[in-house]
This record gives structure tokens, C-alpha cells and sequence, in this order.
């Protein structure tokens, strides 16, 4: 759990440029199993209304 909050956490600081850039390199099989970083991103994308 703490991991997960490290990444949500994390990712928090990142800019949009960053998220997208992180969503957009992800392969097929990273975002049909995201890794906790990866669900992170989504979180944050989803809360700054970031469409993907």
C-alpha cells in the first residue's frame, strides 16, 4: 500500500506534459496490466480531467 502512495504521491508532481508522455510510451501490455506507477498516472490524468 505504501508503494502505491508513493506513486500516487510522485506522480502528483508531475506536469500534464509528463503524464501524457508516461501514458503515451506505456506499451499494449503495460496498460492492459499497469504496473503501480501506471495506475498512478491514470489517477492523476483522470483527476486533471486528461483525456487518454
Amino acid at each position: 500500500m505504501s508503494e502505491t502512495l508513493d506513486h500516487a504521491a510522485t506522480v502528483a508532481t508531475w506536469t500534464d506534459e509528463q503524464l501524457i508522455d508516461t501514458w503515451e510510451t506505456a506499451s499494449e501490455e503495460e496498460t492492459e496490466n499497469p504496473s503501480g506507477l501506471l495506475l498512478a498516472v491514470i489517477e492523476e490524468m483522470g483527476k486533471r480531467e486528461i483525456s487518454f
